[in-house]
């Protein structure tokens, strides 16, 4: 009973906190004075982001609280620290050198690889928290990843010149914006700062706000909560035997599910960001209408596939063709795709099946790429207009789409001892 009351506890206080932090958020950028508005909106958003990650510890924990708020604090402070740094750093870069720039661009990168990559760091914290009785490595780094990748393409907008250096407290309040916090999406400082400075209510309306939210708790809540009793945890991983039919099932749903759990969770940080009126980047643009893969990671995920082209593709493939020459130029595109997606593969877990289902969304991106060059030459420039616009080829591009990304769902979603259970339970 202690333990299901200290559960019970633990998500109240999830939920005060994510209540609570519009209401604050709110009174601070609308009654607060100018010239402390950007110091209290930096600290709400700190304090909000502590009570978030300690929240968060609290669902996966079986220990002592006093244990337990140590953690948090420790934890926290090294995450200021790291901003703090970053931003020091930032501020060196902003000044044109190519050294200082090359070490803030890379700085959170290693950060991430360090922290979530390397095995004896790995081991050390988790031996840590093993002391302390928390249950899962990954919950003391909520939303590190977002966090690295924000700070990145903050540092490539300051050093383009595409924004100014930011203050100490518009640092901090975008850094840790509390909305964004954990899964993104990983918006620009450029759109944060721009709706930030000067709210626009005609793109942000109150009652569209309040409507996106309530659409992304039923995608959130509802809707994938049902679509999880069909996945592969749900039906196949459950000890008992089943019907070869249920794997298909599982695959199907398991991308349905996949979309309503993070396509929901987006529209609830967009509509709380809205409600603020602050304008967040979408992440999804109905992916499953999308005749070919390369449409499909235009819609899906969508900052994600934006900083990858804008961080790694575009540098990545330049430099090939400078190095091969315009006559490879395809052939380094394709090589840029495919290395690319196997980065977004380890990027969403450590583990060679994560690093398979980039390599596979990579090899079928490239294909798509090469088909594409094809069809343009042998077509010519109208043909190739009336290929896309037969309703046909649309529908049979949709479908060919959605099979190969829910094929691939299967690595991501499932590790190799779980690939053999599905297969064993299979009759």
């Amino acid at each position: 009973m202690q333990f299901i009351a200290f559960r019970l506890q633990a998500w109240a206080s999830l939920v005060v906190v994510l209540a609570l932090y519009p209401a604050l958020a709110w009174a601070v950028l609308r009654i607060a004075p100018r010239a402390q508005r950007d110091t209290l909106f930096a600290a709400v958003n700190v304090l909000g982001a502590y009570g978030l990650c300690a929240a968060a510890l609290m669902t996966t924990y079986i220990g002592s609280v006093p244990a337990l708020m140590r953690v948090v604090a420790v934890g926290f402070i090294g995450y200021l620290f790291f901003a703090l740094l970053q931003y020091w750093l930032l501020y060196r870069a902003s000044s044109q050198s190519e050294m200082w720039g090359a070490a803030a661009l890379w700085f959170p990168i290693l950060a991430l690889i360090v922290v979530k990559y390397i095995p004896p760091v790995q081991n050390s914290f988790s031996s840590t928290l093993r002391k302390v009785e928390i249950q899962h490595f990954s919950a003391i780094f909520l939303g590190l990843s977002y966090l690295s990748f924000r700070v990145c393409h903050l540092v490539q907008e300051v050093r383009n010149e595409v924004v100014e250096m930011p203050s100490v407290s518009e640092y901090l309040s975008f850094l840790f914006f509390v909305p964004t916090l954990s899964l993104g999406p990983i918006s620009p400082y450029s759109r944060y700062i721009e709706s930030y400075r000067q709210p626009d209510r005609e793109q942000t309306p109150i009652d569209r706000s309040l409507l996106r939210i309530l659409v992304g708790l039923t995608k959130y809540l509802v809707l994938s909560t049902l679509l999880s009793q069909y996945t592969y945890s749900g039906l196949l991983l459950d000890g008992h035997p089943h019907h070869k039919i249920d794997l298909p099932i599982a695959i199907v749903s398991y991308t349905i599910y996949l979309y309503c759990n993070f396509s929901g969770f987006c529209d609830i940080v967009i509509g709380i960001s809205g409600l603020l009126g602050i304008q967040v980047m979408e992440n999804f643009d109905a992916p499953f209408g999308a005749r070919n893969l390369q449409e499909f990671w235009n819609r899906w995920h969508i900052s994600l596939s934006v900083w990858l082209r804008d961080m790694m593709f575009m540098p990545l493939s330049k430099a090939l063709v400078r190095r091969f020459g315009p006559k490879n130029a395809n052939n380094c595109i394709a090589f840029s795709i495919v290395i690319v997606f196997v980065v977004i593969g380890i990027w969403h877990g450590v583990g060679i099946n994560y690093a398979l289902f980039g390599l596979w969304q990579g090899i079928g991106l490239a294909v798509v790429h090469y088909y594409s060059v094809f069809l343009k030459k042998k077509l010519g420039k109208q043909g190739f207009a009336a290929y896309r616009d037969n309703k046909i080829i649309y529908a049979l591009g949709v479908v060919m789409t959605f099979t190969y990304f829910s094929l691939s769902g299967f690595l991501f979603a499932n590790s190799w001892d779980d690939m053999h259970r599905i297969f064993r339970v299979l009759q």
